[in-house]
């Protein structure tokens, strides 16, 4: 099997050399993670091998025949790629293993051979596959080979020296691409999974020569855990969807145990508590997560316990403040205010974004994710601050940390009822308080200011009608209204849909993966150094049930 890149393989080893070196840990960690009777997966497995057709989440099926395939002539999004080139399969053959008959394990173990050699002749050596060697895919990937390898091994499978001899030197071809510096994506949720899979492999098996390994990526997955969150258990990555993605990633962490790396087993734990804890607290009522960010529609949270009849929920030092309870007359609240910078990684422009529910409906919101395409226009339009409610000034905005002038501040005042945050993404100081002295009665207060420059504020609003008045503007839903009210007569226009000539003249919102919808936001002032508005909100009558 050709290798993808010109560096050789340090100390060769044959796949019997490997084998013979699996640790009774590694047993353990196999039957610890390995599910043998998803039915999700053995559907996919068969769909792929019987069928000839693909099935990539978020994506229609693709018929291809995986034993062939050439790697590179299909047209396809980078997120599909990302998904095929990590070879599901060989998940998906040892998901389902106890689901299958003797009869389908032996066909599905041959056609995983025959489809890893041919990505190994397809692809491996061929540079124009699409994301062959991604960071991330190849981390995957190197760990489904493992995985698969070894639990057939244990399950006493005939592996047949022809085809599974090259498999000891692709996983060791892994392990060496990943040990380089300059494939290692540091700091971000890519690194830590690369770090992790590269230690989870090495400690599959008790060759000396695979001590490097260990080492050098232990070291690598402590400085990710400290770094990825923030003392208040924070994932730095900019959107709920991440933070728990990465608590999963967390409690994977304890898989390591078995395979004798107890120390970052153990760091692990200490953060776990405190991400699950701020994983609730920015879980809305109905149970899902804020789609801000990156974080993608419906996406289930975990259940948030009221204490009081509004919480106000301090993880200012990490960049949030979150405020939920219910009003008065009984409407559900959460809102969301957020100022921080710590990861250039899956930035959007969104420092002071404010993000608000009530009872049932998002009524200001975040463009979301749409695709991973970032030259996509449309993608481009969701990370900017006009798919935020934030304040607007006429300024290129800042996307790299290190060139703020200074870090973004966020404190609540409690006895005030204030939460302040000031940006520097402008590169000038941008403010905005909130006063919510008054939320219990249905009322906000949102004051923006820039000492430096005039401005405006984007108001996101998803795709709520709404009407325009001289001070504001107004929508409402079956049972709320909520009243927009500046303190002065200013600028006001509203935007709605994607307009092919201009970016700045657009609304859109992506609920699914590369799936956008018409979207409305209004800009309000833009010819004074500060603005007030008031939001008002109010229950409709009685509802039924």
């Amino acid at each position: 099997m050709a290798k993808s890149y010109s560096e050789e393989l340090i100390n060769p080893m044959t796949t019997d050399e490997l084998l013979a070196c699996v640790t009774a840990g590694a047993k353990e960690y196999i039957q610890n993670t390995i599910n043998t009777k998803n039915k999700s997966d053995y559907q996919k497995l068969k769909k792929l091998f019987d069928e000839q057709l693909f099935e990539a989440k978020n994506f229609e099926d693709t018929e291809l025949d995986i034993t062939v395939f050439d790697w590179r002539s299909l047209e396809r999004d980078r997120n599909w790629w990302w998904q095929i080139q990590a070879l599901p399969f060989l998940n998906w053959f040892v998901n389902s293993f106890s689901l299958q008959n003797d009869e389908e394990r032996s066909h599905y173990f041959s056609k995983c051979l025959d489809s890893i050699r041919n990505w190994g002749n397809q692809a491996n050596l061929n540079s124009v596959s699409p994301l062959v060697w991604h960071d991330h895919a190849a981390a995957f990937r190197g760990r489904n080979i493992s995985n698969w390898l070894v639990f057939c091994y244990l399950r006493k499978i005939s592996l047949g020296e022809l085809y599974a001899e090259p498999l000891g030197e692709l996983i060791k071809e892994h392990l060496d691409w990943l040990q380089q510096d300059k494939h290692y994506s540091q700091h971000t949720n890519h690194g830590f999974d690369q770090a992790m899979i590269a230690l989870t492999i090495a400690s599959m098996f008790s060759d000396d020569g695979f001590e490097a390994y260990r080492q050098l990526n232990c070291h690598r997955l402590k400085d990710e855990i400290t770094f990825a969150f923030t003392e208040e258990g924070v994932h730095k990555e900019n959107s709920p969807g991440y933070q728990k993605m990465m608590l999963g990633r967390l409690k994977q962490l304890r898989t390591l145990r078995p395979l004798g790396q107890l120390n970052v087993a153990r760091m692990g734990e200490r953060y776990i508590e405190r991400a699950e804890a701020f994983l609730r607290a920015i879980t809305l009522p109905d149970g899902y997560l804020p789609m801000t960010g990156d974080t993608r529609g419906e996406d289930a949270g975990l259940v948030y316990v009221q204490k009081e009849q509004i919480d106000v929920l301090d993880y200012s030092t990490s960049g949030y403040v979150i405020i939920r309870g219910q009003t008065n007359d009984g409407l559900e609240i959460f809102l969301l205010f957020k100022n921080t910078h710590e990861s250039n990684y899956h930035r959007h422009d969104d420092d002071l974004m404010l993000f608000l529910y009530i009872d049932g409906e998002v009524v200001l919101g975040d463009g979301g994710l749409g695709t991973h395409q970032e030259k996509d226009p449309k993608r481009k339009f969701l990370r900017s601050a006009l798919s935020h409610s934030v304040p607007l000034i006429d300024r290129k905005y800042i996307r790299d940390k290190e060139k703020l002038p200074a870090k973004p501040i966020l404190k609540v005042e409690r006895l005030n009822c204030l939460v302040k945050g000031i940006s520097n993404g402008y590169g000038v100081d941008v403010t905005r308080v909130i006063d919510y002295s008054d939320i219990a009665s249905g009322n906000l207060v949102i004051e923006d200011s820039c000492d430096k420059s005039t401005l405006a504020s984007n108001w996101f609003l998803n795709d709520h009608a709404v009407l325009l008045n001289k001070r504001g503007f107004d929508m409402s839903t079956p049972s709320f209204s909520l009243k927009f009210e500046m303190a002065k007569n200013q600028f006001i226009k509203l935007f709605k849909g994607w307009d092919n000539e201009s970016f700045s003249g657009s609304a859109i919102m992506s609920n699914n993966y590369s799936n956008f919808i018409p979207a409305v936001r209004v800009v309000t002032g833009g010819n004074r150094k500060n603005q007030r508005m008031k939001l008002s909100m109010c229950r409709l009558g009685e509802i039924d049930g």
